[in-house]
């Protein structure tokens, strides 16, 4: 694969046409090529699953790898060193990394969870013993996050839109719903923290032999219940089966039984991990919509009035 094939997958991505994007889209070229001569790569393949710049696989002479960059919704230099300090733990294994270019050279690994298995609950109890192993670093890796810092930043996110108005009156109650849950967690922070993966969904971990790893770690001090809340956040097929075979009602039924389960399995706050799940689905809902991903926007925010009580 050639680089300007690379360039403008990047130019091709939904956020590509706002203003903050200007600046990264005009370097990204240089700083391809800088990246492909510093560690002398074959570009093989470039993935856009995520919402970032392409995802590489390469190859370092004969040793296969995975090219990530920084962009305007990472913080690589603080993935490279969660990622680092785990060793291949629950975690992708950095091979090197290059701070002037905001790149990082990455073990390659398999196929995501959300490939290899489609089923919902399936994915959750994997994503939970990873976060087991990942839940093991120093907290002196996280970056320094008060406890309560991600629920003010979620809390923020939802009144920001409300305040706005425009495409999310018809989500309203979700919205209203998800600010006050957010208010509560502010109010009320957890301090038994642990350095948070931040984003551990089904595409975020990738297949390693007969196990998975992590990918994409945020690394902040957070309580576990963060975590849990973000995992269960992603049951939306499951969750819009039932909403249309059975009703709303049997939907959040089994979300709660959901919640319930894996918050025993782990000995974490029930409560919290419903509260952060719902917020978290709300504010992603939110954060696609900004980024451009409007029908995927439009999905999130429907799962989350179906888990909203009238």
């Amino acid at each position: 694969m050639e680089q300007p094939e690379v360039v403008e997958l990047a130019r091709q991505r939904p956020w590509s046409g706002q203003d903050w994007a200007v600046d990264l889209l005009a370097a990204f070229p240089e700083v391809l090529a800088r990246t492909v001569d510093r560690w002398g790569l074959v570009i093989e393949r470039a993935h856009t699953d995520g919402v970032g710049l392409p995802v590489l696989e390469v190859r370092r002479g004969d040793e296969p790898a995975v090219v990530k960059f920084d962009d305007a919704g990472t913080d690589l230099p603080q993935q490279v060193r969660v990622m680092s300090a785990a060793q291949g733990r629950g975690y992708a294994r950095v091979l090197d990394h290059a701070d002037d270019l905001g790149a990082a050279l990455l073990e390659r690994l398999g196929p995501s969870l959300a490939q290899t298995t489609p089923d919902g609950v399936e994915q959750v109890d994997v994503l939970v013993g990873l976060l087991e192993q990942a839940w093991e670093l120093p907290l002196a890796v996280a970056s320094q996050d008060r406890p309560g810092e991600k629920a003010e930043q979620l809390l923020a996110n939802v009144e920001t839109e409300v305040a706005e108005g425009g495409w999310v009156h018809r989500h309203r109650a979700s919205l209203d719903r998800a600010a006050g849950l957010a208010s509560d967690l502010v109010a009320d922070p957890g301090t038994d923290v642990v350095v948070a993966h931040g984003d551990p969904h089904s595409l975020n971990a990738l297949r390693r032999g007969t196990g998975h790893a992590f990918i994409d770690p945020d690394g902040f001090l957070c309580e576990r219940e963060y975590d849990v809340g973000v995992v269960l956040r992603d049951l939306m097929t499951e969750i819009d089966t039932l909403g249309r075979t059975e009703g709303g009602a049997s939907a959040r039924r089994w979300h709660e039984a959901q919640v319930t389960r894996v918050s025993g399995r782990l000995d974490v706050d029930a409560d919290r991990v419903s509260a952060w799940a719902f917020t978290e689905r709300v504010c992603t809902g939110i954060w696609l919509h900004r980024l451009g991903f409007e029908d995927e926007a439009e999905h999130w925010l429907a799962s989350a009035d179906l888990l909203t009580t009238s």
